[in-house]
């Protein structure tokens, strides 16, 4: 591993909750002598949950290629979406539409894409519960990351229904899933929007206090190889990935993340994000 990485990575675990985070199988690539593999994860949930629900993909991984293998993320999805730009990782596990940007401004290649989409999310308190989004004129919604799918996907459902962003209600950013659900105790944020994923993270407590409908189905994430690979490099890895999901590591993912397989990215979901590529690339600057 390169000097400045292994800096960094220093640096990583004296500022865990601040700085970018870098787990597991650094010890093994000392102990072997050989460079980690690294996959990026991007931080659209804490780095805790990063850790637990990749696990699996982690030993997989590292069992089929030989060597060990590192997770990395960074502190938000602007600096995630640097990195990956950048060439910082091997292996990218990204929202669909970073990914298509990545593709697009870094010439990354896709390797697939995880299955089945995301179920995108109004949330709100059981106790005080919302009749239609109307109920949102003159307030605010809670969000977790401009850039995702999800937030988009929720603005355009929003305007829709005649309900613009800063005008007829405001956008409020979380730092992350608990944050996003606590927002929702104030009167003056009724609703939040989330992906299943980050509801399902929810703290058993929090959860119990909320519902949900379901108000779109988005792209999952894409899977990027990171750097420039030889073509039968690439293969190899396409056919490790897609064999994941009939292991037993991969069954531990699927119940962790409610991914059921990796799989080639259809051409439908190329168009649906092709859409928003332009307005992610704004939320990135």
């Amino acid at each position: 591993m390169e000097k400045r990485s292994r800096r960094e990575m220093l640096q990583i675990a004296g500022a865990f909750a601040t700085a970018c985070a870098v787990f597991g199988g650094a010890e093994n690539a000392r102990a072997q002598g050989a460079a980690a593999f690294q996959i990026g994860v991007v931080p659209n949930v804490s780095a805790r949950i990063i850790l637990t629900n990749y696990r699996p993909m982690r030993e997989y991984l590292a069992a089929q290629l030989g060597r060990p293998v590192e997770i990395a993320t960074a502190t938000d999805l602007r600096e995630f979406q640097r990195r990956t730009l950048e060439g910082a990782y091997d292996l990218v596990f990204t929202p669909a539409n970073l990914a298509l940007v990545a593709e697009e401004d870094g010439k990354l290649e896709v390797l697939g894409g995880f299955e089945p989409p995301i179920p995108a999310l109004f949330v709100t308190r059981k106790d005080t519960p919302v009749a239609s989004l109307e109920a949102l004129r003159g307030k605010a919604l809670a969000l977790a990351n401009p850039q995702s799918l999800v937030a988009m996907s929720a603005k355009a459902t929003l305007a829709s229904a005649g309900l613009r962003a800063d005008a007829d209600y405001r956008p409020i950013w979380a730092r992350n899933e608990d944050s996003l659900a606590q927002l929702l105790s104030g009167s003056d944020t009724p609703m939040a929007a989330m992906s299943m994923g980050e509801f399902r993270i929810l703290r058993d407590d929090i959860r119990q206090t909320l519902e949900f409908r379901e108000f779109a189905r988005v792209p999952n994430f894409i899977v990027l190889a990171g750097k420039p690979m030889a073509p039968a490099a690439l293969a190899q890895l396409r056919a490790v990935l897609n064999g994941f999901a009939e292991t037993e590591l991969g069954r531990e993912f699927q119940g962790l993340t409610g991914v059921q397989r990796i799989r080639s990215v259809p051409d439908a979901d190329r168009a649906a994000i092709a859409p928003v590529l332009a307005e992610t690339r704004a939320a990135l600057r």
